[in-house]
């Protein structure tokens, strides 16, 4: 699976990594395990342990998970890189601790992942119940372990297709969780306001002992994991030193205000003893008391979708800390091989799901919770030690954020996390059995059966800025793939050409979320390379100057987007296959984004491998979208010395005086090139028809876009897009972005694209 790569040096083409995900896309990843399910079904448990006292745990937490958030924000500052707390303990520490980092991180997150699935079965449960279903005369058990293997089954096979899930919709269901759990908060406040006896139900505060509070603080300590998920995307994070810290105490934050919210509210309107009685089904039952069978069904709603958030989230990040152990030669060298199809990483994935979907099985809820409760809080006391470590070992890493007080706060993190996890052998001693034996097999792996090498990864070199000078040249980028022909490398090349530019050619390597991207197959890279140096080479004999690159990215549109930002891009010249086959979509899903949310001008060029037009025909308009493509057309003719007829669209007779005025406008411009041109009438029934028709005739069709507005969903207009869709003839489309002065010169346009 793993390739060569090419080190000789004489290759032309960069190499680079591309960071996909903001602030607001980190955050969502670590809120989606911190909240998840489990601010609905474990707050029952801590309740029946420590009474109200469950509120006090809550805000002790915090204070306890800060001293190892300290810890993971430096680390994450100094050291972004996909693999979090593993990689740092495997820096920091002498073996085997390295590898019992990530052991317990791997397998502590496919439990804790467990506690997840499970929470989306007592969803389930919870629905079948209200609605009084009967699933073929199974009980409430049988139903809550089959949801839970199914909706683990589902992200498995999802991750190891490579579907990749939207930014977006990741973001849209986190705020649709925080809606439920804030709503059922201002209706339990409402309730709590209006009953005089609220108080009472936190007199007897402490009712079980300070012990219980302690071990209701190690058995909701999971909730906190999310900030090493959050690590896990250090290494794809935009500005890392930056983001991770943030959305690492942001995802802190929210997460425990809202924990103690809800705690509170509920205990306030139900009495803590129902709560603990209640245990998983807690706030459904809370909600119900207060706002009806609505209310229960919502917080349902929120358990199925903070799960399914919850679960996808893990899943991910369980799966690359067992991929990153096998490319380093920490696990069997299986771990680290990449589909050859789907390039994810198969094994890790298949092993990691056979656990959660073991734990969900054979243990019950509360002893899987405290399994990963110990597990995660062994795992905080050796990244609280590497860090102290590394502060040592690599005084000289640059840091942009500091642990105040240290080494304080790291040392204070190891005694916390070890008074906690030992307080779980009291409440659930066979959690400890089974995390002991976790550790052993661990120990047996590293030892007896662990890859003996790490696998090669590509090499990539570090994107250097560009001076200020480099910045002001005119710049043309233009996307290549293995179906790139070489008229768009002419073309692209005829448009650098015009003002003294440079052409930069640039190739996406898309791999799955799954994958870290700096575990790209080096055999792909190199084959793109070679691709992309081909392609070079034809544009250097033409004599444009020319840059070469191939980006690894999850996502080509955002790749794109971001490197026409970073490198002043003023035109991007993208080709179009010519059809679709996604419903619903003008061009094709990622071409329609591209299109529609690209910085800089975007030239469309529809042909095929002959491309030599020796009749142009021009789509005459009123907007400076038109005038430019008008330009690009003179650049053309003069090319290949062509014949170029100008079409005014008449729809109505009164627009007759104001299309020739914007005919002899675009005619001006092309005189001005020195291209002889006539102009041709019609007057069709069908604007796009009409022009469809006209163009048979013609060896390529210009247009300017529309003035596109965000409520048509188009890319270059409703009337261009239908005509760049139909249209037998190749066609070439200019979405301009305006200046000031193209504003101010904006005129109605002739035609109707309302029609």
């Amino acid at each position: 699976m793993e390739g060569e790569v090419d080190k000789s040096g004489k290759s032309e083409v960069q190499v680079t990594l591309r960071r996909d995900l903001g602030l607001l896309e980190v955050l969502m990843i670590g809120i989606g395990p911190n909240i998840g399910s489990t601010i609905f079904i474990l707050i029952g448990t801590g309740t029946s342990i420590a009474g109200p006292a469950i509120i006090l745990a809550m805000v002790l937490n915090f204070f306890v998970t800060l001293t190892t958030a300290f810890s993971y924000a430096e680390l994450a500052s100094a050291f972004p890189e996909t693999g979090g707390g593993y990689l740092w303990i495997k820096e920091g520490l002498f073996p085997p601790f390295g590898f019992l980092g990530g052991w317990m991180s791997w397998v502590g997150h496919c439990i804790a992942c467990s506690v997840y699935a499970l929470g989306f079965g007592t969803g389930i449960v919870w629905a079948f119940n209200a609605y009084n279903i009967d699933f073929f005369g199974l009980g409430e058990t049988e139903i809550r372990i089959l949801s839970s293997v199914l909706i683990a089954l589902v992200f498995i096979y999802l991750n190891y297709r490579g579907v990749k899930g939207a930014g977006r919709s990741e973001i849209i269901v986190s705020v649709i969780l925080i809606g439920v759990i804030t709503t059922f908060i201002l209706f339990a406040l409402g309730s709590m306001m209006a009953n005089p006896n609220t108080s009472k139900n936190y007199a007897d505060f402490i009712p079980n002992g300070t012990l219980s509070v302690l071990t209701s603080m190690a058995f909701t300590f999971m909730v906190f994991e999310g900030y090493e998920v959050v690590a896990q995307t250090g290494e794809e994070a935009k500005n890392p030193e930056k983001t991770v810290p943030r959305a690492m105490f942001m995802c802190i934050g929210i997460s425990t205000f809202l924990f103690v919210a809800v705690a509170i509210t509920a205990i306030g309107v139900s009495g803590w003893h129902d709560i603990a009685a209640w245990k998983d089904f807690a706030i459904i039952n809370a909600a119900d008391a207060v706002m009806g069978n609505l209310g229960a069904g919502m917080i349902a709603f929120g358990i199925l979708i903070g799960s399914v958030a919850a679960v996808n989230s893990i899943v991910f990040s369980v799966s690359r800390v067992s991929f990153a152990m096998g490319r380093d030669g920490n696990l069997p060298s299986r771990f680290g091989k990449l589909h050859p199809k789907n390039h994810t990483p198969t094994t890790a994935l298949f092993v990691s799901g056979a656990i959660i979907i073991a734990m969900c099985i054979f243990l019950p809820m509360d002893s899987v919770a405290a399994v990963a409760d110990i597990l995660i809080l062994l795992l905080f006391m050796l990244v609280n030690m590497a860090a102290i470590s590394l502060r040592v070992k690599q005084p000289d890493a640059k840091r942009y954020f500091l642990t105040p007080l240290f080494p304080l706060f790291p040392i204070v993190g190891i005694i916390l996390k070890l008074i906690l996890a030992a307080t779980l052998f009291d409440y659930e001693p066979s959690a400890w059995y089974l995390a002991l034996m976790v550790i052993l097999l661990g120990l047996m792996i590293h030892y007896f059966a662990k890859g003996r090498k790490e696998i090669e990864a590509a090499v990539v070199e570090q994107r250097i800025p560009m001076s200020a000078e480099e910045l002001k040249k005119f710049r043309v980028l233009l996307p290549v793939d293995e179906n790139t022909n070489e008229t768009k490398i002419d073309m692209g090349c005829l448009l650098a050409a015009e003002k003294n530019g440079e052409l930069m050619l640039i190739n996406v390597v898309e791999i799955p979320s799954a994958v870290p991207i700096s575990d790209v197959n080096p055999k792909l890279v190199d084959e793109r390379k070679r691709m992309v140096e081909r392609f070079k080479k034809h544009a250097e004999a033409n004599g444009i100057k020319t840059r070469a690159i191939v980006t690894v990215s999850h996502d080509v549109v955002t790749a794109l987007i971001d490197t026409a930002k970073e490198e002043d891009v003023n035109t991007i010249l993208v080709g179009w296959k010519g059809y679709t086959n996604t419903q619903k979509r003008t061009l094709g899903k990622k071409m329609d984004l591209l299109l529609r949310l690209t910085p800089c001008d975007v030239l469309l060029l529809k042909s095929d491998e002959k491309f030599r037009p020796e009749r142009i025909l021009i789509l005459s308009g009123g907007l400076w979208h038109v005038s430019r493509a008008t330009e690009v057309a003179a650049m053309i003719a003069k090319k290949y010395n062509s014949r170029v007829t100008i079409l005014n669209v008449i729809a109505e007779e009164k627009y007759i005086d104001v299309a020739r005025k914007y005919s002899d406008r675009l005619t001006e411009i092309l005189e001005r090139s020195g291209v002889p041109v006539v102009v041709k009438e019609i007057r069709p029934e069908v604007v796009v028809g009409g022009v469809i028709s006209e163009s048979i005739e013609y060896d390529l069709l210009v247009m300017g876009s529309s003035a596109v507005k965000r409520v048509h969903r188009s890319d270059f207009g409703i009337v261009q897009d239908r005509i760049v869709k139909s249209a037998k003839c190749p066609v070439l489309i200019y979405k301009r972005v305006a200046t000031f002065e193209d504003k101010e010169e904006q005129e109605a346009e002739v035609v109707d694209v309302s029609e």
